[in-house]
């Protein structure tokens, strides 16, 4: 287990419902789809999994977290690598509220390597709040990232976050786009 988790949520600042002036109109169409990101990426390949990178129980007052659930207790952080043909295209974070985990919705606590995105748009109480979006550039931990993944990257990466309620319980997905993910290519 890793029990260090990704930044994504804590490490940048993010625009919510504002196209930012830099942002090209490829990523943007990628960033500020309402749809299932899930359904998008299987269109565009073969074979697409999901691969869990980690799942821990914490602190909400993790620095490392958005301040979304800074009123409760403990947070679920489910990390995944989203594949498309074998090469990881996305890597999602989502955080869950431990009171978000009652009747119904604590199966997301056992997804394992399933799709939180299939689950999520086949639930019919699902609501989507506002997509924030960012961009991440220069960022040491970033890079390491890209570089495990033995994938390069010489520019800034994009990512956005939503929160989604099922049942009205939220829980925050955030899906940074990797190098790979086909979405930089002009």
């Amino acid at each position: 287990m890793l029990n260090h988790l990704f930044p994504i949520s804590s490490s940048t600042s993010w625009l919510s419902e504002i196209k930012p002036e830099q942002c090209p109109e490829k990523i943007s169409s990628w960033l500020y789809d309402h749809n299932s990101l899930t359904q998008k990426l299987e269109k565009l390949c073969e074979k697409f999994h999901v691969q869990v990178r980690q799942q821990i129980t914490i602190s909400s007052a993790d620095p490392s977290l958005s301040c979304y659930f800074s009123n409760e207790a403990k947070v679920l952080v489910r990390e995944v690598f989203l594949y498309c043909d074998d090469l990881p295209v996305v890597f999602a974070q989502t955080e869950i509220p431990l009171s978000t985990l009652t009747q119904e919705q604590a199966q997301l606590a056992e997804i394992g390597s399933q799709s939180l995105g299939k689950i999520l748009f086949q639930d019919p109480s699902m609501k989507r709040g506002a997509i924030e979006v960012a961009q991440f550039a220069e960022n040491p931990q970033l890079d390491l990232l890209c570089h495990s993944l033995n994938q390069s990257c010489d520019h800034s990466l994009w990512a956005r976050r939503s929160l989604f309620y099922l049942n009205d319980k939220p829980l925050l997905v955030s899906e940074l786009f990797l190098p790979a993910s086909g979405i930089y290519l002009t």
